[in-house]
C-alpha cells in the first residue's frame, strides 16, 4: 500500500542526515549502495501480524560544492510481511497500522526538515 506523505516525498537531504535520522527512528538500511532503502517493522498485537514500512531513496545529483552525497526520498509504502511470503496481496491493512505508519512518516519529515534548516545556516 502506497502511503501519502507530501512533506517527505521528494525531500533531498545529505545521506548521513537521512541515515542517522531513520536509524534513530527504528529503521534499518537494506539493499545496495546505489539506492539505499530503509525498513521498519510494525507489529499488530491484535492480529499477530507483522507489517513493514519501507522508505526508498535515490542518490540526487551533486549541487554546488557539496562534499557528501545527497538522497531524494521516494514514496513510502506499507506491506504485510506474511502477504509477501504467501502472495496474499488481498489482505487489508488495519486502519490503526496505516495511521501509525503515517504518523511515523510525519515525524520523520519533521525531524529532517528541522535538520535541513540547521544545515542551511
Amino acid at each position: 500500500m502506497q502511503l501519502e506523505s507530501k512533506a517527505l516525498i521528494g525531500m533531498v537531504q545529505p545521506l548521513s542526515n537521512v541515515d542517522q535520522t531513520l536509524v534513530q527512528q527504528g529503521f534499518r538500511r537494506i539493499g545496495n549502495n546505489n539506492s539505499p532503502v530503509y525498513d521498519a517493522t510494525i507489529y499488530d498485537s491484535s492480529t499477530s501480524m507483522t507489517y513493514y514500512l519501507r522508505i526508498p531513496t535515490h542518490f540526487a545529483p551533486f549541487q554546488g560544492e557539496q562534499s557528501e552525497p545527497s538522497v531524494k526520498i521516494g514514496s513510502p509504502y506499507l506491506k504485510c510481511k506474511k502477504a509477501m511470503r504467501n502472495s496474499r496481496d488481498g489482505l487489508v491493512i488495519p486502519r490503526a497500522i496505516k495511521a501509525a505508519a503515517e504518523h511515523k512518516l510525519a515525524e520523520i519529515a519533521d525531524y529532517l526538515s528541522r535538520s535541513s534548516s540547521s544545515f542551511a545556516q
